[in-house]
């Protein structure tokens, strides 16, 4: 079978590797059929690290992923169009024993040094994270990952009707936080420095702005971006919420504002228990989240798409196998 595999920094090849043909009790084998370019894929490709996760050896890209069930499972039956949750904990761990798996540092997550990704044409996966996106493309099913962040973010801020939100950063993780928020009752608004971003933004049925055109304070703000946390916190009410999504920046925030104005912080590390909440959301909101599954590159394509920088130029772009 094809795969993309990162061989070293800037230098993506794509190979043949063996197509796996053992499913161990519990396991399903799926044909991978649209994978998302995420930021981080891009970020391995270009610098060969994220902090501490280093490309030290040949790496599989890609963990936005949905497929097609090539095998029967308890809850899954082969012809499933399915979405796949990356990260395999350990369940020993104390994070994985209290239901906080997300934070377990053993957990194997697709594309992250060294475990390979799901850019290939078939992987075999636990059941326990595949789930039944019935009803939707696989390129549908692949945004239940990155929407998956917005759905763990938006339920530890327990906003609801009458509450207003900022949304700093309206790359694809900011829109479809919007979504999931909007889906909650809350009133969005989202903003960025990117004109462009803004446009897709607009293009899902949300109001954003340039940030310099931003004066109200919110409720709760989630920073996407990774790059304005000073700025999320500028606009924040009294009493408020900051949720940082977005990692980026390491820059310290203003501790007398936070403690004088009671503002609470939270950080959010991808998400858990959230791809069920994710699949529903995007069910109702397909047809304005198109313009996040409009643009599409072959497998074949992926090397010199990122070598030129072409994915810049669009908000998401699907990978077909």
């Amino acid at each position: 079978m094809r795969a993309a595999i990162l061989e070293s920094q800037k230098n993506l090849k794509i190979r043949d590797i063996k197509n796996p043909d053992y499913v161990p009790d519990g396991y399903v084998k799926i044909r991978v059929k649209s994978v998302g370019i995420c930021g981080s894929d891009v970020h391995y490709y270009s610098s060969g690290r994220i902090g501490d996760f280093i490309l030290k050896s040949p790496m599989i890209l890609g963990h936005e992923t949905g497929g097609i069930a090539e095998s029967d499972g308890d809850n899954i039956k082969r012809g499933d169009v399915v979405a796949i949750e990356p990260g395999i904990p350990c369940g020993k761990c104390i994070y994985c024993r209290s239901g906080r798996y997300n934070l377990c540092s053993d957990i194997k997550f697709f594309a992250t040094p060294p475990v390979d990704g799901s850019m290939r044409e078939y992987i075999v996966h636990p059941e326990g994270f595949v789930y039944n996106a019935k009803g939707l493309s696989t390129s549908e099913a692949s945004l239940a990952e990155p929407m998956s962040v917005g759905v763990y973010a938006v339920r530890k801020s327990l906003i609801g009707p009458g509450d207003s939100v900022l949304i700093t950063g309206s790359g694809s993780v900011g829109i479809l936080t919007a979504f999931v928020a909007e889906s909650s009752g809350a009133s969005v608004t989202l903003s960025d420095v990117d004109p462009k971003k803004m446009d897709y933004a607009s293009k899902c049925g949300f109001n954003a702005y340039l940030n310099d055109k931003i004066r109200d304070k919110f409720d709760a703000v989630f920073e996407c971006s990774g790059f304005a946390s000073e700025f999320a916190l500028e606009h924040v009410k009294r009493g408020g919420d900051i949720f940082l999504i977005g990692m980026g920046n390491e820059d310290g925030l203003n501790n007398l504002k936070i403690t004088s104005n009671e503002i609470t912080v939270h950080g959010i590390f991808r998400y858990r228990n959230t791809f069920e909440t994710a699949i529903s959301i995007i069910k109702k909101y397909r047809e304005r989240m198109k313009p996040l599954t409009e643009k599409h590159i072959g497998l074949e394509q992926l090397p010199d798409y990122l070598e030129n920088g072409e994915y810049a130029k669009y908000i998401k772009t699907i990978v077909d196998l």
